[in-house]
């Protein structure tokens, strides 16, 4: 196999990224890199197996509290002071008059986690707080012993206290609502911030959305954003513990809130279930999924979201469950024509027992993603405006106080499958697709050649392509292109366009399955083309002209809408026609 790889003249084996860029090991002159570009956030499964997403801190000088911050009623501010990392990076808050504070304008709106590493000084209480429409949720904060004292407020959601060690705390207060300020008082006890004289101190402010604090990110004079943002390529680890360039098609999330999932919220109780946010480590690996309780009694009990869509469509309902007491999950799907649609989910055995009987049946899915958590995936087709219900037991129905574990629940419409997860916080949240390329003529065999990949794809998408780009390679002056598609009804064909003339077409049935790790490789001359699945001949033409390409891309055709969702753990060029012995050996699993 080296040999073979020592012929190639561009070899992505994806390792190493950056914004908008997928490195090549093959040329070393970076020629064979590949541009990247998706204009908005995602996630990814990490090498750890857990959810990675966007991060972000929408606070300005976030450890300069004297600059985009501001003073209400009287406070002192002292920087460098003796900080929890070991730094002199904190400050003193010493306040003059009763009901002080320090505090930033902020214009958020959702779900989001207001985080400060606090420490006594002459006072042992602090107290966090929002600021909008009269709701102004809050909490106190023990500084001296590391327990949250009062919270209240009509929008609180949570509030917690960690220690950091040296007396200092890492102090949350997570609320659901439009923001205007959030502020820091230091407080004389607790639920009390009336005197006029002692101090605390401060040090990184964070304001993010979500449920949980994570890593601190420092600002200066913009909010800034880190993890899986704007056109950052996605290694992703889902399959193994070697990552594949994962690309996938524009989608919406179109619930409201995927991980607070609470009654009141944009979700209504129906039987008095009951729900409690932040209650275990979520697949993210963080402190953020929702425990869901049935209540005393007897009868049945869920969670209802409104769903839309379009008659006629399907609609991919989908969210992260984990066993407690109870192991069986319920995803309901209901409209006034398809009725009550169970789809239970057993979350010991991994199985999913789902309504096939129904006409508005389409897929379901039980998907295992590690300490216990599964992802649930049921896809049914619109009849009417319907609802989409999550429950504890087979039917909704089951033992009285019994509870299991959700996260990131999830609705796409006009879909045929489920892509990775798209976190919402109050607002519907698209993903914009992937789009990866690489223009060099000199990498691209032109009169022969030879295309390899070993990739994934899933499903496909409601266009009237009905097809799933693997690779394409184009001429871009002209309408002369290659390309290799799985098609939806099992076909997989490679196809060569001249000057816009079809010049050659193979064409193979029955050898791929959705999911499944494969090897393609396809080798061209002229009148003389041939198709290679997992080291097997799979078709072959004998006549036909070879197209001149300059651009190769991955996953599309020549910057279209993308179709179907492809994970790519290797892509090879080859400047020459490799023998058939070769072929073979190159794509043996």
């Amino acid at each position: 196999m080296a040999n073979i790889y020592d012929k190639s003249s561009l070899v992505l084996i994806p390792s190493g990224t950056k914004t908008g860029k997928v490195f090549s090991q093959k040329p070393v002159s970076g020629d064979g890199d590949f541009t990247f570009t998706r204009a908005s956030a995602a996630t990814r499964v990490n090498a750890d197996g857990n959810i990675e997403k966007e991060t972000q801190n929408l606070l300005l000088q976030s450890n300069t509290f004297t600059s985009s911050w501001s003073v209400g009623a009287g406070v002192t501010r002292t920087s460098g002071q003796a900080g929890y990392d070991g730094t002199n990076d904190a400050w003193e808050f010493e306040k003059t008059a009763g009901n002080a504070y320090v505090y930033q304008t902020a214009s958020q709106s959702g779900v989001n986690t207001f985080s400060v590493y606090l420490k006594a000084g002459t006072l042992n209480w602090a107290r966090l707080q929002a600021i909008d429409a009269g709701n102004n949720p809050n909490a106190f904060f023990d500084l001296q012993n590391g327990v949250v004292g009062g919270t209240q407020g009509s929008n609180y959601v949570d509030s917690s206290i960690e220690s950091i060690g040296g007396g200092w705390y890492r102090c949350k207060l997570v609320f659901s609502q439009g923001t205007t300020q959030v502020r820091i008082y230091p407080a004389d006890a607790d639920g009390v911030v009336s005197g006029t004289s002692g101090s605390i101190y401060a040090q990184d402010a964070q304001l993010e959305q979500g449920l949980v604090a994570r890593d601190v990110i420092t600002t200066t004079t913009a909010a800034v954003y880190g993890g899986i943002t704007d056109n950052t390529p996605r290694l992703d680890y889902t399959d193994s513990s070697c990552p594949a360039l994962l690309l996938e098609p524009s989608r919406t999330n179109m619930l409201f809130h995927s991980e607070y999932i609470s009654a009141g919220v944009t979700w209504s109780t129906n039987g008095g279930m009951l729900t409690e946010s932040n209650s275990v480590a979520s697949p993210e690996n963080l402190v953020n999924a929702t425990k869901m309780t049935r209540p005393n009694g007897t009868g049945a009990a869920w969670l209802t979201n409104f769903l839309g869509g379009v008659v006629g469509q399907n609609q991919v309902l989908s969210v992260y469950a984990k066993a407690g007491t109870a192991t069986i999950f319920n995803i309901t799907y209901y409209d006034a024509t398809a009725g009550d649609l169970f789809f239970n989910y057993d979350l010991s055995a991994g199985s999913v027992n789902a309504p096939t009987g129904s006409a508005y049946y389409v897929d379901s899915s039980i998907e295992d993603v590690g300490d216990g958590w599964y992802r649930c995936i049921a896809i049914v087709e619109t009849a009417n405006s319907g609802l989409y219900q999550i429950a504890i037991g087979n039917n909704r129905s089951g033992a009285a106080n019994e509870y299991l574990y959700v996260y990131g629940t999830q609705w796409e419409s006009n879909a045929s499958y489920a892509t990775s997860y798209i976190p919402t916080y109050g607002s519907s949240v698209s993903r914009v697709n992937d789009y990866a390329k690489v223009d060099n003529r000199n990498n691209i065999g032109q009169t022969e050649g030879t295309m390899f990949v070993e990739m994934s794809k899933v499903g496909f998408g409601t266009s009237a392509a009905i097809e799933n780009v693997a690779f394409s390679m184009f001429e871009i002056s002209t309408s002369s292109q290659r390309y290799l598609v799985f098609r939806n009804n099992g076909v997989i064909q490679f196809v060569e366009v001249v000057n816009g003339v079809q010049a050659n077409i193979i064409s193979a049935s029955g050898v791929y399955t959705d999911g499944e790790n494969i090897k393609i490789a396809v080798a061209y001359s002229q009148d003389d083309f041939v198709l290679y699945i997992n080291g097997t001949l799979i078709n072959s033409d004998t006549s036909g002209n070879v197209a001149p390409c300059d651009r190769l891309v991955l996953g599309y055709t020549n910057d279209s809408t993308f179709i179907g969702q492809n994970n790519y753990k290797q892509a090879l060029l080859f400047k020459t026609r490799l023998s058939n012995e070769e072929l073979a050996a190159l794509t043996t699993i």
